[in-house]
Parts: C-alpha cells; sequence; structure tokens
C-alpha cells in the first residue's frame, strides 16, 4: 500500500463534488481524504496500484490542477 499526496487548486465543497467521481473511477484507490484546510488544499491517497498521471489527467478534464508532493 502506498501513501500518495496531490496538491491541488480545490477551493469548495463544489470544488470536491467535481473531482470525486474521478477518485472513485480510479482502480487501486482504496482510500482517499481531502483537507482544503490545507495551503495546499491536499488530497491524500491510499494507492493499491493506482495510476496517478491518469488521476492528474482526470482532474484536468474536470478543470481543476493535482500534482504530487512529498
Amino acid at each position: 500500500m502506498e501513501k500518495i499526496k496531490l496538491k491541488t487548486d480545490l477551493s469548495c465543497r463544489h470544488c470536491v463534488m467535481k473531482v470525486e467521481p474521478v477518485l472513485k473511477a480510479e482502480k487501486g484507490i482504496v482510500s482517499y481524504s481531502i483537507d482544503l484546510e490545507s495551503p495546499d488544499k491536499t488530497v491524500t491517497i491510499e494507492s493499491d496500484g493506482a495510476n496517478i498521471d491518469r488521476l492528474i489527467q482526470g482532474f484536468k478534464k474536470v478543470g481543476y490542477t493535482a500534482a504530487v508532493i512529498c
């Protein structure tokens, strides 16, 4: 199991509602949490082989950015 953290430009609950289908559709995501209070608006993912590049592209398709952070 791998823990991945993404920095995003999500800003509100509506934004979260737009990206949740992307997160739920990606195979290999065991769980995720979204922290809008963080300065980086982070999405923390527990992954079991999820394709993160495809996930980032999914964010882009619905109008948001995401990048892997350490």
